[in-house]
């Protein structure tokens, strides 16, 4: 299960790294793209601004000049011959009349001609002229289509010449025939766009004086399509579904070439920023056909409209406006978003795979941290863990190793202080068995031979030695003498020699009170000019003082065939068994001598 709890983990922190990896590319690759489409969307409006601004003020230019060539065409029918000649025909009519007769006549004809009673005499004369023929080699050299009618009026206002039937004889009451013939002092009239009953279609008027002698005698009308007119001018565009609108400064769009007329509206908000002198662009979200999406839309004014006069187009002025889908006019932006997108999922892709190979970089060595551990923890001290990343990872690794050998140091220390520890106490416990050996022995008697005999040999046994004698003060021949002895044989010759050394030794013990041994007496220099046993019967010595109340009552000495050296605990072991020894010979010397004063009395 362990294990199992492991593994999940592990490979737990792997799909982490490579979650979190992706993660972190996911929000990168969303900054990115949400700045490419923040900025490349302010830089799409600013190009795509100016590309409409100049495609307005192109449209604005052409309508400019258009409507230019054909008040220049006006002037050239107003000043060709056969017009001239048949508005002065017409206008001889009138001589020797009063402006009264001159007025009913006109409208008795205005009415006969609206009514068609008696008027095809009339109708006859005025579209087969000389005029009229000249008006319709115009209209047929032109664009087709592009004229409702072109007529000819004289001083009164009554027609001459037309390239068709007129609804009207009479056009003297007309707006654009009084600002055109102006009292006879004549001017330049254009009309603004209107939806015309006769024609049945959006049209704009330019009307012209017709002067002679400095003098106006009659106005020369053309009346166009506006469809066909300005069809042509507002072809240009730079995209599928922009285009360009004509639209006056009352709001009114006058010209769509794509919908028509009827079924926009220009938002005010829109109108204010399109209707200015100078030509620009906008951003809005009431354009005319997109409305509610934010919207590009270039403008530009028609100059020319500034000016004809007040008198002209109704006093308003006109502009030139684009408009286009939103989402043609933003789709770069979204077509780069859309291949980014797909770039930053191939990307994702290559990240995780990547992603997926470096975290198992990162978790290998993890691994092998973790399985040190718990090799260490389960006790393999000797493990080391191998880490070649050059990185943290691998110092880690080093902390590991050097942990596990200290604590294999520590480890090894412990060891040892428990082996100390156990051997002082086994030492102990052996100094306890020796002193209870030696105390139960010198207990059982008070004899004083029996407890020299049974402590000397309780001794030997314990520190190994190869013999042992006891010196002590022999009363009889008052001086120390050997009282008993184990493991040597003595004769008088061997006593002698061991006797010498006995006495010299005993000496420094009666003095000092303290222990004294040799661990090679053929090289000990304290003993020089005493005769020495042969080497193979003593080679060492140890001489121990049997103490009572701190006065030596007699030595024991351990004889050793071989070199033997003490340790201090040893040494403190021999003295206190020498102290409870001392205390029994003192004993049973007291009771000995209790005896003898005992004796008489029972005799």
């Amino acid at each position: 299960m362990k294990t199992l709890e492991h593994v999940q983990k592990k490979a737990g922190l792997q799909k982490r790294l490579v979650l979190s990896t992706l993660v972190v590319s996911f929000l990168a690759g969303l900054m990115v793209l949400g700045l490419i489409y923040i900025t490349g969307k302010a830089a799409l409006k600013e190009t795509i601004g100016g590309t409409f601004r100049e495609l307005a003020e192109t449209v604005g230019s052409n309508i400019d000049l258009s409507v230019k060539h054909h008040i220049e065409e006006s002037r050239l029918l107003a000043s060709a011959q056969s017009v001239l000649s048949a508005i002065e025909t017409s206008n001889l009519v009138y001589e020797g009349e009063t402006d009264e007769e001159i007025t009913k006549r006109v409208l008795e004809i205005e009415n006969r001609w609206t009514g068609a009673v008696g008027v095809n005499a009339y109708l006859f004369e005025v579209l087969n002229n000389r005029a009229t023929d000249y008006l319709k080699d115009f209209v047929t050299s032109a664009e087709q289509g592009i004229h409702n009618i072109i007529l000819v009026t004289n001083e009164r206002g009554a027609v001459v010449a037309a390239t068709a039937k007129p609804k009207h004889y009479y056009y003297g009451d007309q707006r654009w025939w009084r600002f055109a013939y102006n009292s006879g002092i004549g001017a330049v009239y254009v009309s603004d766009i209107y939806t015309s009953e006769e024609f049945g279609n959006k049209t704009f008027d330019i009307a012209v004086p017709v002067v002679k002698g400095g003098r106006a005698i009659g106005v020369v009308l053309m009346s166009h399509n506006v469809d066909v007119f300005f069809k042509a001018i507002t072809a240009a565009k730079v995209g599928e579904t922009d285009h360009v609108m004509l639209a006056n400064s009352d709001g009114e769009l006058l010209f769509c070439p794509v919908f028509g007329t009827k079924e926009h509206r220009i938002d005010k908000e829109l109108l204010k920023g399109i209707t200015k002198e100078a030509s620009g662009w906008t951003v809005t979200t009431a354009d005319v056909h997109f409305p509610g999406k934010q919207s590009i839309v270039g403008f530009a004014p028609v100059k020319i409209t500034y000016t004809l006069g007040k008198e002209n187009l109704d006093g308003r002025h006109w502009h030139v406006f684009t408009s286009q889908d939103p989402q043609e006019t933003f789709m770069p932006v979204f077509s780069l978003l859309i291949r980014i997108g797909i770039a930053g999922l191939i990307g994702a892709c290559l990240i995780i795979i990547l992603g997926y190979f470096n975290a198992g970089k990162i978790v290998k060595p993890v691994k092998e941290l973790q399985k040190g551990a718990d090799l260490i923890g389960a006790g393999d001290l000797d493990y080391r863990i191998s880490v070649k990343t050059g990185d943290e990872i691998e110092d880690l690794a080093a902390k590991f190793n050097d942990m596990g050998a200290k604590l294999k140091l520590f480890y090894i220390k412990l060891e040892e202080m428990v082996k100390e520890r156990t051997r002082e106490l086994e030492q102990r416990n052996e100094e306890i068995s020796i002193h209870y050996s030696v105390v139960s022995t010198l207990n059982q008697s008070l004899d004083l031979e029996r407890t020299f005999s049974e402590s000397l040999k309780t001794l030997i046994e314990v520190m190994k030695a190869d013999a042992g004698v006891i010196w002590m003060l022999d009363n009889r021949r008052r001086r120390f003498a050997i009282v008993a002895s184990t493991g040597i044989e003595f004769n008088p010759e061997r006593e002698q020699k061991y006797s010498e050394l006995f006495e010299f030794i005993g000496d420094k013990i009666i003095t000092g009170g303290q222990m004294w041994s040799s661990e090679n007496l053929t090289v000990d220099e304290r003993i020089e000019g005493i005769t020495l046993p042969s080497e193979e019967e003593c080679l060492a010595i140890v001489g121990i003082p049997l103490k009572s109340k701190d006065k030596v009552l007699a030595i024991m000495y351990l004889l050793y065939k071989n070199i033997r050296a003490l340790t201090s605990r040893e040494e403190d072991l021999l003295l206190s068994i020498g102290s409870h020894i001392g205390i029994a010979i003192e004993n049973s010397l007291l009771f000995a001598k209790l005896l003898r004063h005992d004796e008489p009395e029972n005799k």
